[in-house]
Formats: C-alpha cells, sequence, structure tokens
C-alpha cells in the first residue's frame, strides 16, 4: 500500500490593494455622504426661504397697519392700531420693526394727550370733545404701545398704560 500523500500547505501572497482599489470600495460612502450634505443644504435653503417670505409678508401686513392707522376712517385706523399691537407680537419683527410700529401709535397718543391737556393726567379725565370713535382709536394705539413696549424691554408711560385698560363707549 501507498501511504497516503500528506496535504502540502499552500500560501497564496496577493499584493496589497492599490489605491484606487481602496477608493473604489468607499465610493459608495463618498456617494451617501455626499446626498446626506445636499439634502441637509437643501432643507436649509427651503426653512431660509421660507422664513423671507415669511418676513415678506410681515413687512407687508406691517406696511397696511402703518398706512391703516394713519387712515381719516377711525374704523380703519382703529384695525390698523389693533393690527400693529397684533404684529408687534410676532416673532418675525426684529427691534428696528417693532420700534417703526410705535411710530404708527404716536400721532394717536398724542392726540390722546392733548385732549388731556397734559401727559400727566389719564386721558380720560379730558374734555369731553374727543368722539367715541377717536376714543376707540387712541385705546387701540395705548395697548398697541404697551405691547411693542413690553416686546421691546422699555417702560410705558403710566397715562398710556392707564389708557389702555380704557374701555372705549
Amino acid at each position: 500500500m501507498n501511504p497516503s500523500p500528506s496535504p502540502i500547505p499552500v500560501t497564496v501572497v496577493a499584493a496589497p490593494p492599490e489605491w484606487w482599489q481602496i477608493l473604489s470600495a468607499l465610493s459608495p460612502l463618498a456617494v451617501l455622504a455626499a446626498a446626506i450634505v445636499a439634502a441637509l443644504v437643501g432643507l436649509l435653503s427651503l426653512r431660509q426661504k421660507a422664513r423671507a417670505d415669511d418676513r415678506s409678508e410681515w413687512w407687508r401686513r406691517a406696511q397696511w397697519a402703518l398706512d391703516a392707522s394713519r387712515s381719516r376712517s377711525r374704523s380703519e385706523a382703529e384695525m390698523g392700531q389693533k393690527a400693529i399691537e397684533l404684529l408687534g407680537q410676532s416673532d418675525l419683527a426684529s427691534r428696528e420693526e417693532l420700534a417703526l410700529l410705535k411710530v404708527g401709535t404716536e400721532d394717536e397718543l398724542m392726540a390722546a394727550a392733548k385732549a388731556s391737556g397734559t401727559r400727566a393726567l389719564a386721558p380720560s379725565q379730558g374734555p369731553a370733545s374727543v368722539s367715541s370713535e377717536d376714543r376707540k382709536v387712541q385705546v387701540a394705539a395705548a395697548k398697541a404701545r404697551v405691547a411693542l413696549d413690553q416686546r421691546l424691554g422699555e417702560d410705558t408711560p403710566g397715562w398710556i398704560v392707564a389708557l389702555s385698560q380704557e374701555k372705549p363707549g
């Protein structure tokens, strides 16, 4: 009998992979990473565009409110003052824009102070010559001013606070 041959160990020595082979093996990961980065950039741009669109719409409404607040129509002026108050509560408004909205309340508050005869007295102590429509606009302007001052962290004069709490008849 012939003895069985013993196994012969065979060692295959391969050359190390070339750099381009390693790079090509990683290419699916690179494509995935690029897709993730592109998706993030796209989402951030959409979000930024939406914010810019929202701010643009906010400003269009603010322009309407400022124009309406100076209207000769007392009901439109009252709506303008109420819109100023609401717009002043929006997170879309910057400090500068809030300060601009305050300008929209000035004429009515000056008229209220003039009607009271002095800035130290509450406007409700003034003469009865102010019409109820004018008074509604002045109260709305005072409410807007209180809200704007609060957002800006500024003090509101006491007579404006008192006027804002008045119930116009």
